[in-house]
């Protein structure tokens, strides 16, 4: 009994908050709050107001979590170069995407990016913007990552595998590093599952790397060092 009324309590301090800052139709929204945990349910004219909303429910003390399932449909249908132009403007007018090379098509409501950005932190800053735009339905991102100016690929090769040995505590022998086009390959063994999947990490982690291969075998079980890789 004392759980569902603060279920209740939960319930109505998230719609207070909805109806005083005017996130959208507030009609619209669903609030169900089970065990300390909001479910939302109903939709918004865009993915920003999604997140917004989220953010408010969260905002409520005592909630354990928020399960956003929130829908975003257009109010009305934008015309496709209409659409495209609104996102243009979306991604122009966030500073860390300025001089970025991006271009953006729609389709009925669907948003295409394309186009070479320098960090893969900026591909999200893109798609976050488009999904800002009322009318976007959906966003589609192709954008690549330049890498021009990272350095030399064999070079960045060596460095990665000393660096993981000197993480792991591994003979330079056991693991080798090959990186070709931002993907790193791992090769080699390592006595533990554990170092498997530490070495994944490590060359994951590093900002030079955009994916991982990882073909390491697995013989036995020490621990890793805990390290971190730096550019």
């Amino acid at each position: 009994m004392v759980a569902a009324h603060a279920d209740r309590q939960l319930e109505e301090a998230i719609l207070g908050t909805f109806v005083k800052e005017h996130p959208g139709d507030v009609r619209t929204l669903r609030v169900l709050v089970n065990e300390g945990v909001a479910y939302i349910d109903g939709s918004v004219d865009n993915y920003g107001q999604k997140k917004v909303i989220a953010r408010l429910a969260a905002s409520a003390p005592g909630l354990r979590k928020v399960v956003n399932r929130l829908r975003v449909v257009p109010a009305a249908h934008v015309h496709d170069e209409a659409l495209a132009e609104r996102v243009r403007q979306a991604v122009e007018d966030r500073p860390s995407l300025a001089g970025q090379a991006i271009s953006v098509r729609s389709k009925e409501g669907v948003v295409e990016l394309s186009g070479t950005v320098d960090r893969p932190s900026l591909r999200l800053h893109a798609e976050d913007a488009a999904w800002s735009v009322s009318g976007v339905r959906q966003v589609l991102n192709k954008l690549g990552v330049s890498y021009a100016s990272l350095p030399e690929e064999r070079k960045l090769s060596q460095l990665i595998a000393q660096h993981l040995q000197d993480c792991l505590g591994q003979e330079p022998w056991r693991i080798s590093v090959e990186v070709d086009k931002g993907v790193a390959y791992l090769r080699g063994t390592v006595p533990s599952f554990a170092l498997f999947q530490a070495a994944e990490d490590l060359v994951r982690w590093h900002p030079h790397v955009r994916d991982v291969v990882n073909r390491l075998a697995v013989e036995g079980t020490p621990s890793p060092r805990n390290c971190g890789l730096t550019a």
